[in-house]
């Protein structure tokens, strides 16, 4: 009998715990799916309408209920998926070459996701070309507007620098005293970037696809108001010829169609590989963040946690942007051959994009899991502002936007005038700026469109010894025909007619 009750008790008791673990279980995944639950009705809407206030006027736009269910799918059970096939693009032999970098943990509450201490405002953004850093640029001018804070002007309109030994001229504030902001175009030097801002300035930087890069450069500075002089001689098939005979076309180290993130980033010119191995580790030592094109808004969200801004302050409207046409080249002009001839061409751009690639993927994956939430809720952000700043009816500035509140933001409102300034031009917006803080250029300037001339930026910079021949040798030719005709029309003028008697 006594045996009888000592077995009961303890199957009772296994029974017991199994049924507390099951109840945890339970809880655990109720709180999940009300916490999905209130992200879909703050973010992505629950109700059949998005509304969007302007001035005393509601539009309203249609969402199926289907649609409302996909992107709950999505986040209760693809999100985890999407992301872990980003991964998988990263080689593993690579991710030997990268020290686990030493990041601090972001916490997390059921309310807003935040980081303790006050946001960053002594900001190092290197403007990378053509990786969407005018889009970057905008949005630390307008983080600096608002917050009437300082940044490095030169006596050039856009440019901090032009080599990595020296800045361009500084334009001193007369209204304000240090500087808390560069984000201007400049090759980096950290010695000289550390020598204008304060000890605790976070350095941010972004690198793109090289190849993107190489055919967004060709078509751009392929513009009659952006041409290049090594790009006005070729004709044809520009993309082959850059790539298939680069001591041709583009003789230089560097030049704005080969390894131009490198030489932004401040690389010397050489293969060598354990150069680009010791230059790659100093920068890492520096860079807080460097943000990847391809997943822009994760590396906005990313960014947000690290300088604990707040969500509005990360909202964008590309800017900069070029507009394809009939004329435009893709990588559909390009075979496989042809992309791998380019990989060597560009190793430099390569190594730099793939190394922090690899260093980007391991931060994102070391912030709390809500960070995938964050960033699909982001999205559902994005296209409302999107849509607002498109309206139509956007005039007088007397438009807003109302954002609910989320678990990673505070409920806030977007107006006109912020989706003016998303629209900013660089040069205006820098002129604005200036203005503010007293660093106007005084004097004659030299305008970057200034000193174009019809063949090119910069004259015969990026020429070999062969095409500046030529072009000097065609110069000459049409100086002389215009001398020619020049003459011809003074002896028509002078020439009088014959005296009739």
């Amino acid at each position: 009998m006594l045996q009888r009750r000592k077995f009961t008790r303890k199957y009772w008791k296994a029974f017991m715990c199994i049924l507390t673990i099951s109840i945890i279980a339970f809880i655990i995944t109720k709180e999940k799916e009300q916490k999905i639950t209130d992200i879909v009705s703050s973010g992505i809407k629950t109700t059949k309408e998005v509304k969007l206030t302007y001035r005393h006027t509601t539009l309203r736009q249609n969402v199926e209920d289907g649609q409302v269910i996909t992107d709950m799918q999505i986040v209760a059970k693809h999100g985890e998926k999407q992301y872990t096939e980003m991964f998988k693009d990263v080689p593993a032999e690579k991710q030997t070459h990268i020290e686990q970098s030493n990041v601090t943990t972001i916490g997390h509450s059921n309310i807003i996701s935040t980081t303790r201490g006050p946001e960053v405002r002594h900001i190092a953004f290197l403007k990378v070309h053509k990786a969407a850093s005018s889009t970057m640029q905008n949005m630390f001018f307008r983080f600096g507007r608002k917050r009437n804070l300082t940044f490095v002007f030169t006596r050039h309109p856009n440019y901090f620098s032009r080599s990595a030994h020296r800045h361009l001229p500084l334009v001193r504030p007369k209204l304000r005293n240090g500087y808390d902001i560069l984000c201007n175009h400049g090759v980096f030097n950290y010695n000289i970037y550390s020598s204008l801002l304060p000890n605790d300035t976070v350095y941010i930087g972004i690198v793109r696809n090289p190849l993107s890069v190489f055919i967004s450069a060709v078509n751009y500075y392929s513009q009659p108001s952006q041409l290049l002089s090594y790009l006005a001689f070729i004709r044809g098939e520009k993309l082959h010829k850059l790539i298939h005979n680069p001591d041709i076309y583009d003789k230089g180290f560097f030049s704005y169609t080969k390894n131009v993130m490198a030489r932004d980033f401040g690389f010397p010119e050489s293969d060598n590989s354990d150069i680009i191995t010791q230059k790659l580790t100093e920068l890492d030592n520096i860079f807080t963040l460097v943000l990847i094109v391809e997943h822009f808004e994760e590396s906005l969200v990313l960014m947000k946690r690290y300088l604990r801004w707040k969500m509005q302050d990360i909202l964008f409207v590309p800017n900069n942007v070029y507009v394809e046409h009939a004329r435009s080249v893709s990588s559909s002009d390009l075979t496989s051959s042809d992309i791998q001839k380019f990989r060597v061409r560009n190793k430099l751009d390569y190594d730099l994009y793939n190394f922090f690639t690899v260093k980007f993927w391991k931060q994102f994956k070391n912030q709390p899991d809500d960070i995938k939430l964050e960033v699909l809720h982001f999205k559902k952000v994005l296209e409302n502002v999107s849509a607002f700043c498109n309206m139509k009816k956007m005039d007088d500035n007397q438009g807003y936007l109302t954002t609910q509140r989320s678990d990673w933001n505070e409920e806030f409102v977007t107006s006109a005038e912020d989706c003016e300034f998303m629209k900013t031009g660089e040069l205006k917006f820098i002129q604005i700026l200036r203005q503010k803080q007293g660093s106007e250029i005084t004097g004659p300037v030299r305008n970057v469109h200034q000193r174009r001339n019809r063949f090119g930026v910069d004259g015969m910079r990026n020429m070999g010894f062969q095409q500046r021949k030529n072009f000097q040798r065609q110069r000459m030719m049409e100086n002389r025909q215009r001398n020619n005709v020049h003459s011809q029309r003074l002896a028509a003028r002078d020439r009088k007619p014959p005296r009739r008697y």
